[in-house]
């Protein structure tokens, strides 16, 4: 009996989660349109609808035009009631790290004044892990601050990405390559200032749920997503799920070994390709900023612009070979050195180089894009109270 009632729990666990994942990748939809799309009963439907009614997931947002089969009667739509749980985001990375308050549906909360809650801020490395921790829960109380107490009230969690490897179990950064050196207890940390449950995964790994819930990973199985900036990320999703190796680690795209007797690359080994490519090495030959860097790279010195070929030209080989390994349906590009078209186009023309396949309908950029500072975390969260 014990086991049945488990396995029941189970059951209805899965069917809550295919409710609410068919309306996030569609919605919003009609109880008819979900029964017909999952193949649930309409009385199994209707009562787990009416229980997420009840705890705020879910409401019903009015009539479709479209019939029911019945004279006189419309559709009733139910869509995720993303404004009534809200999450703290904090997003750490080697230079920047952005704060943010945002709902289940990745999208960032407007303040009482109208202004969106997002603060990015310099990732001060020549603090302790825990002193700068503490600088990120004053910035999360500065932006909760500007909304009302109604409002603040449905602010349940805080969500950290951070570079490389977590302890996701136990709320640890382990090593955040770039960032910090040594074991750090976020959960811990960040828990105790702000008083709420505290959830983390690899920055990387949080886009890629994003692209799952709210981007390409809604209608594509596999894929190859690809963060370039400042260093470069990167996971594989396959038959929808976010793929973890050994110890938790991630496919680490930027970390294969392409250069014999390399620089010493963050993660501890050498000749990555991460020191070939990454933000800062690119500084090093040409002055650029994020934005700027498509007109930099266009007008830059032929000595400069053939270097920085010959490092997209090596990226682009190592994409392919990846992708020659996993075969992903899409390659998605993400991360601030993909916000010049110039850029993305020249990679993609190197790809295509090596392999035809690997063109501009195989390689696409992110339609997340201008959200990676607080998407991935927000959408850890919602898969947390959605799946």
């Amino acid at each position: 009996m014990k086991r049945q009632g488990m396995n029941m729990e189970r059951v209805k666990h899965q069917n809550r989660a295919l409710i609410l994942g068919y309306i996030n990748d569609n919605g919003p939809v009609s109880r008819k349109d979900i029964a017909l799309a999952t193949g649930l009963t309409p009385a199994s439907l209707t009562q787990i609808s009416n229980q997420l009614i009840s705890e705020g997931l879910l409401f019903e947002l009015g009539t479709s035009d479209h019939p029911t089969g019945v004279v006189g009667r419309k559709k009733v739509l139910l869509d995720i009631d993303a404004a009534s749980f809200l999450v703290y985001t904090v997003n750490i990375e080697p230079g920047i790290t952005t704060v943010a308050v945002c709902d289940l549906k990745g999208r960032l909360i407007k303040g009482a004044d109208g202004k969106w809650l997002q603060k990015t801020i310099y990732t001060d490395r020549s603090k302790q892990p825990e002193a700068f921790l503490k600088l990120c829960a004053d910035e999360c109380l500065a932006l909760g601050a500007q909304l009302t107490d109604q409002v603040r009230a449905k602010i349940s969690c805080v969500s950290v990405g951070v570079t490389g490897i977590v302890d996701i179990e136990n709320g640890v950064s382990v090593h955040a390559y770039g960032v910090w050196e040594r074991r750090v207890d976020v959960r811990g940390v960040l828990g105790e200032a702000l008083g709420l449950e505290v959830i983390i995964e690899n920055n990387v790994d949080a886009l890629a749920q994003a692209e799952l819930l709210f981007g390409e990973g809604r209608s594509k199985d596999n894929l190859l997503i690809i963060k370039w900036g400042p260093g470069v990320g990167s996971t594989i999703v396959t038959d929808g799920r976010i793929y973890k190796g050994r110890q938790g680690k991630t496919a680490e795209l930027g970390h294969f070994i392409v250069k014999k007797s390399g620089r010493q690359c963050s993660c501890g080994r050498c000749g990555c390709l991460e020191t070939e490519v990454s933000y800062y090495t690119l500084r090093e030959k040409l002055d650029f900023t994020l934005d700027d860097l498509g007109e930099k790279y266009q007008n830059a010195p032929a000595d400069v612009k053939a270097y920085i070929d010959s490092a997209i030209d090596l990226f682009a080989r190592c994409i392919v070979n990846a992708g020659t390994l996993i075969a992903p349906n899409r390659i998605v590009l993400a991360g601030g050195m993909f916000r010049s078209a110039v850029i993305r186009d020249a990679l993609i023309t190197a790809c295509s180089r090596y392999d035809s396949v690997y063109n501009e309908k195989r390689i696409i950029y992110t339609s997340l894009h201008g959200r990676e500072g607080f998407v991935g975390p927000a959408a850890v969260y919602a898969s947390k109270m959605l799946c």
